[in-house]
Formats: structure tokens, C-alpha cells, sequence
């Protein structure tokens, strides 16, 4: 009996919450039809947070990557374990914002960790003082040489295809469920990653048989994490995030099911 009653309680909350969800779209969308901001103000934050988190975590797997350890007899940088939560931004970022935000969040952040590494190229010109030791200075340089482009590019790349698909599958199966967007676009968005990175970053430095099995296990491995991510909280953290703001811009703009 009081187990019928916790249940009852807890479809009462998730349809209460599924009605206010649907006001808020519904005054968002009045909003924007008079050429108002449409975007509520927690949206704009959880957007700031999404965006310096894509930034912070870029260079800190980056940084991460110094560390190689063994793969089953491959070597494997310690940034695979960071680069699968690149994806979750970008995915929540194409979900809740569309396409056109989750793209120029990418752009912006390849643009800024570029940056980060002209400076340390233009620090890395002045003279050494005598006597100072800059070996810690040294490491942080060496990682943001060729293999730090190679990782901002292959990011880059693969952020672009992963919306590009995301929001195509959103488009051609607006039933489909948030969970297979989430992995089909990662699937493809993890090839031009795997390839992008390891041809700029190792090519010419491996032998042909060494640099096939390191791409091979950056892809098996990531998409092995992400896939863990997936069924542990993205998930649930985009629905909740989408129910909790009451703003879903791509799927306002399908008027998709309330059901993802």
C-alpha cells in the first residue's frame, strides 16, 4: 500500500513538473515571436558554465596526455579518460541550445586554446635567467606543441560533425530518443577525431603498424567511456536540465514530443 502511494506521488511531481515545462516553452515561444530575448536566465548561466567547462577541459586533458601509460601492450595517453566529457558539453550544449550555439561554442573554444598555446610559444622566447630552473615551464610548452594542435583540431573537427549529426537525426526521427542521438553522432564524430588527431600528431613519429593501433584503441576506449557516461547521467541530466529550464531550442523549433 505505501508502496502504491510513493509511486502515485511520484507520477503526480513528473506530470506537475511536465505541465509547467510546457507553459514555460509556451511563454518562450510567445517571447520570441514578438522578438524578445528567449532565453531564460538559467539557460544563460548553465550556457556560461557549459562553455568554460569545454574550454577547461581541452587543455587539462591535454595536460592529462603527458602521462602515457599501458593499453594492453598499446600506448595510450592519460587524456582519453577526459576527452568523452568534451562530448557530454557538446551534446548538451546542441540539445538545449540547437546546433548554431554548440557550433560557435566549439569555434570559440578551439580559438581560445590556440591562443593558450601562442602564449606559451611567445613566454617560451625570452631568455632563461641564470640559475632558474624552468624545467617545469619546459613540460607545460611541450604540451602544447604539435600534439596540443592536433588534439584543438581533431576537437574541433569532431564537435562540428557530432551537432551536425545530432541535430540530423533530431530532424529526420524527431521520436527518436535522446540516448541514440547521443551515441550515432558520437560514433561518427569519434572517427574524424581518432583519424584527425592521430595523422597530425603521429604520423611520420610511429611506425604505420603502431600509429593504426594507438587510433584504434583512442576510438574503442573513448566510445567504450562515453557509452558509460551515457547510461550513468547524460541522459538524465539533459531531460532533467531540459524539463528544469522549460527551454529545449532545437526541440522547440521541431515541436518535438515532450518524451525525447
Amino acid at each position: 500500500m505505501k508502496g502504491k502511494q510513493t509511486l502515485k506521488r511520484k507520477m503526480y511531481r513528473r506530470e506537475r513538473n511536465r505541465q509547467a515545462a510546457r507553459r514555460r516553452r509556451a511563454y518562450i515561444a510567445q517571447r520570441k515571436q514578438r522578438g524578445e530575448i528567449t532565453m531564460p536566465t538559467e539557460a544563460m548561466y548553465l550556457l556560461i558554465l557549459l562553455a568554460a567547462s569545454e574550454g577547461v577541459v581541452l587543455i587539462a586533458s591535454n595536460l592529462a596526455a603527458l602521462k602515457i601509460w599501458d593499453g594492453f601492450g598499446v600506448p595510450v595517453d592519460a587524456g582519453i579518460f577526459f576527452f568523452p566529457l568534451l562530448y557530454v558539453t557538446g551534446d548538451l550544449l546542441v540539445y538545449i541550445f540547437g546546433r548554431k550555439v554548440a557550433d560557435l561554442v566549439a569555434f570559440m573554444t578551439a580559438i581560445f586554446a590556440l591562443l593558450a598555446a601562442a602564449v606559451m610559444a611567445f613566454a617560451g622566447m625570452f631568455p632563461d635567467f641564470p640559475g632558474a630552473d624552468n624545467s617545469a615551464f619546459e613540460i607545460i610548452q611541450m604540451a602544447t606543441g604539435r600534439i596540443f594542435c592536433a588534439s584543438v583540431a581533431g576537437f574541433l573537427a569532431s564537435e562540428l560533425v557530432n551537432n551536425y549529426v545530432f541535430d540530423q537525426l533530431r530532424r529526420l526521427d524527431r521520436r527518436e530518443k535522446f540516448y541514440k542521438w547521443e551515441l550515432l553522432s558520437s560514433v561518427a564524430a569519434r572517427l574524424f577525431d581518432s583519424l584527425l588527431f592521430e595523422t597530425l600528431a603521429f604520423m611520420g613519429r610511429l611506425p604505420f603498424s603502431e600509429f593504426m593501433k594507438q587510433a584504434v584503441m583512442a576510438y574503442v576506449l573513448g566510445m567504450l567511456l562515453e557509452v558509460v557516461f551515457s547510461l550513468i547521467f547524460v541522459k538524465r541530466l539533459a531531460l532533467y536540465l531540459r524539463d528544469r529550464l522549460g527551454f529545449c531550442d532545437g526541440a522547440m523549433d521541431l515541436d518535438l514530443d515532450d518524451e525525447p
